[in-house]
């Protein structure tokens, strides 16, 4: 069933309550779930079609009361369903053929462009999760070239990810329409959400909807978790690769009343290297020594009135330690006195603590709009959204100290009015509490005497918004969406204005045009968004001061413009055709264009021995072009395709008070991606093969002068696996970087870390060479 407001963030949970939902699964005789059946209202073409778990959700619609379950090779089921009814079963009987004769293959691969959405979006499926190890969030995007995936620094081994040529930060992740990942938990988020909790990732390019506040500029990342609602009572997934580091993720979901109303989900992730290596001979280890554990656990309350209730929480510790090899967290001492004898052993040991929670509420209100062409109808509804967030980082690399306390709270009250079933308008209040406690330390050896400044940051930074939107939409033709916020900020003491709009235009059935454009603003956060120059021997700057000027810090960082502000436009083009069979590919186009009016700037180029920290008006845009190639030729056979090419500039401001246009460093020119997979009968063995080919970057001058640089090499890299299904068993067997591709130098001056030639935040290429893993996926219903 068609939802026409589904892409908005936030409103995923108004429209879950739009009209009164019905759920429930589809089994057969022996009570396995059956993946892709159809449900559906008799003599309407409104319905769903199951999940992998069997279930389904659809909504009720008007002088309609009978609900059709059908499944290829078995008997339609039609159950009358009674006013007050939320969930309904379907048992299945075979019409005597042998069930695994009739099994329906699915069609849905595991990274294909959306065809409906008003945002041109990218969707990695579970099955798109399974086709690697996918250990987290950061090694889900390896089969995507919208999102490139790397690391800030080799020693930190904080993964980082590219959108539209710009740093992650530049990117928002929600959390199920949730706002996360943002302030100092950004450097390592993308390692805080395991890939087998998640059932599905949607990337969308460009601005998203006003309601989630004015912070993505190039693109939104919604993950949605496994749910309450899940039929898996346990779901186990153990990997374990040839670098002796194991990884456990659980999931179970219960239900907690007998009616099902009150549904809860457990979710358990716990990892450790139990090993380090220096395969480049360089002395350091190759990624630091990490441990991890995170816990969550969701609920779900859903009311007969269509009223859900939702709350949960998320604990996350981990400890990685970096550095030269055989360095222990107990040796700080050692390593601060082999830097005044001119040693070169260095360490660094990162400690994080982070816990989430939060309550989300949605309730239809008023009378429901009817459509009779539709058959459908929708009810305005209101929504309610409370996060909290701690986070805490204590951490040092080499003399370089750093700690970090963050607590936040933020709020988001939304109505959804639908004047018609075609026109609707969202308004809303949020509000966004942080205070941090940050300090940092930027040590050095000066004449036998290790000397440095002490940075307190201390600050707390409030934000209040309101904002509409209009959204009208003729289903299959046309959609538009208008919307607009103002916020108010406390800690700058200005108001920001965000226009964003979007359509898409449906020119024929197959062939579909969408366009986006709007501002969009970030408070930056000078440190944590750019945590890999704590890996270096600089000394930092701010904003033109000396690093040995006397200066009232508080003054500087309240003055400092840390609001970023850029203009992101673009659009696509989505051909569906044939080329085998009617509609088993499609070809899309893209362009996005980011132009900043002002942006924060960690200059390793102002000098060879200083990070220069300032703003900047100058000339600075990136300009994203790609091309995505979706094909089925024969059932069972899925083929990916993309090519992105990236033209990105950015001015950098010089000493003499000059200014000069570069290349933005550290961002690929080009990637080109190619996934295979194809799976037997009854998908009872599955094979993937990924290939890319990344095209070279410019990497930043350590000589003060950026105009004289030069471009990082071109690479490939090989990935494969193959899966053994077992009933409810999935064995898996792979290979990461077959090609045993490694970047020879990713620290420059390894020898004297101490220097300020030390750097190890140029990193382009992957730091680990060839990777055997094996796993097993295991579902008990």
């Amino acid at each position: 069933m068609k939802k026409s407001l589904l892409f908005l963030p936030l409103l995923g949970l108004a429209s879950n309550v739009a009209a009164q939902e019905l759920r429930g699964v589809v089994t057969d005789a022996d009570n396995n779930p059956l993946v892709g059946a159809s449900v559906y209202w008799a003599e309407t073409t409104i319905g769903a079609s199951t999940s992998a778990t069997g279930a389904y959700t659809v909504h009720r619609v008007k002088n309609y009361d009978r609900l059709v379950a059908s499944y290829l090779g078995y008997v339609n089921d039609t159950i009358r369903i009674a006013d007050g009814v939320a969930e309904q079963n379907f048992r299945l009987r075979s019409e005597g053929v042998d069930i695994e004769g009739v099994v329906v293959e699915s069609t849905l691969g595991g990274n294909y462009v959306k065809r409906d959405g008003i945002l041109k979006g990218e969707t990695i499926s579970f099955a798109g999760l399974c086709k690697m190890a996918c250990c987290n969030l950061a090694e889900s995007f390896e089969n995507s070239a919208s999102v490139t995936v790397g690391y800030s620094d080799a020693i930190s081994g904080a993964r980082q990810i590219k959108m539209l040529g710009l740093a992650g930060t530049y990117t928002q992740i929600l959390d199920e329409n949730r706002p996360i990942m943002r302030g100092l938990s950004a450097p390592y988020g993308l390692s805080y959400t395991p890939g087998m909790w998640l059932n599905s990732i949607q990337v969308s390019k460009g601005v998203s909807s006003v309601t989630a506040g004015h912070e993505a500029i190039t693109g939104q990342i919604n993950l949605e978790h496994r749910k309450p609602t899940d039929d898996e009572r346990l779901f186990v997934n153990l990997y374990f690769d040839d670098e002796l580091k194991p990884e456990l993720n659980l999931s179970t979901a219960l239900p907690v009343t007998r009616d099902k109303k009150l549904t809860t989900i457990v979710l358990a992730h716990g990892s450790m290297d139990t090993k380090s290596y220096d395969h480049n001979h360089d002395g350091f280890r190759d990624l630091p020594e990490a441990r991890a554990m995170h816990v969550a656990n969701r609920w779900l309350y859903a009311a007969d009135n269509g009223l859900q209730l939702r709350w949960g929480f998320k604990v996350t510790a981990e400890n990685r330690l970096g550095g030269r090899m055989g360095y222990e967290n107990s040796m700080r001492d050692q390593m601060r006195q082999s830097a005044l004898d001119g040693g070169s052993f260095y360490g660094s040991q990162i400690r994080n603590r982070g816990f989430n929670g939060y309550i989300k509420l949605g309730m239809p209100v008023g009378a429901s709009v009817y459509d009779k062409d539709e058959q459908d109808e929708m009810r305005s509804n209101i929504a309610f959204v409370a996060d909290f967030d701690h986070f805490n980082e204590s951490s040092y690399f080499g003399l370089n100290d750093y700690t970090g306390n963050e607590n936040s709270v933020s709020l988001n009250a939304m109505y959804s009015h639908y004047f018609t079933y075609r026109s609707s308008l969202i308004m809303g209040v949020s509000a966004h509490l942080q205070s941090f406690n940050e300090r940092l330390v930027n040590d050095f050896v000066d004449n036998g005497r290790i000397e440095g400044r002490s940075y307190d940051m201390d600050h707390s930074e409030n934000e209040a918004g309101l904002y509409a939107e209009y959204t009208y939409s003729i289903r299959d033709k046309f959609s538009l969406v208008a919307g607009a916020r103002g916020d108010y900020n406390s800690f700058y003491d200005k108001y920001y204005f965000t226009p964003r709009g979007h359509i898409k235009w449906n020119i024929t059935r197959l062939l579909t045009l969408r366009a986006s454009a709007g501002l969009g603003y970030r408070s930056t956060n000078l440190v944590t968004d750019n945590i890999g120059v704590l890996a270096t021997g600089r000394r930092f700057a701010f904003d033109g001061y000396a690093w040995n000027g006397d200066y009232d810090f508080h003054t500087l960082y309240r003055d400092f413009n840390r609001m970023e502000k850029a203009l992101t436009v673009g659009g696509s083009l989505t051909q569906t055709f044939g080329l085998v069979k009617p509609e088993d590919a499609t070809l899309s186009f893209d362009y996005f264009r980011t132009q900043f009016y002002n942006q924060v700037v960690a200059d390793q180029e102002y000098s060879a021995t200083e990070v220069m920290f300032y703003n900047t008006d100058g000339r600075s845009y990136t300009d994203t072009y790609q091309v995505d190639f979706n094909w089925t030729p024969v059932e069972r056979l899925d083929i990916f395709a993309t090519y992105r090419y990236t033209d990105s500039s950015m001015t950098l401001d010089r000493p003499d008070g000059g200014r000069v246009q570069v290349e933005r460093p550290l961002v690929s020119r080009y990637k080109a991606l190619l996934n295979i997979q194809y799976a037997t009968r009854f998908r009872r063995w599955t094979f993937d093969a990924t290939a890319q080919l990344n095209g070279p970057m410019r990497l930043p001058s350590q000589t003060g002068d950026p105009t004289v640089t030069e471009l990082s090499p071109k690479y490939p890299v090989f990935f494969a696996q193959v899966s053994r299904k077992i009933k409810k068993l999935d064995l898996y067997l792979g290979c990461e970087n077959i090609g045993n591709y490694k970047q020879e130098h990713p620290i420059l001056a390894a020898d004297h870390p101490f220097s300020t030639a030390f750097n190890s935040s140029v990193v382009w290429g992957p730091l680990m060479g060839r990777k055997f893993y094996i796993g097993l996926r295991w579902n008990l219903y």
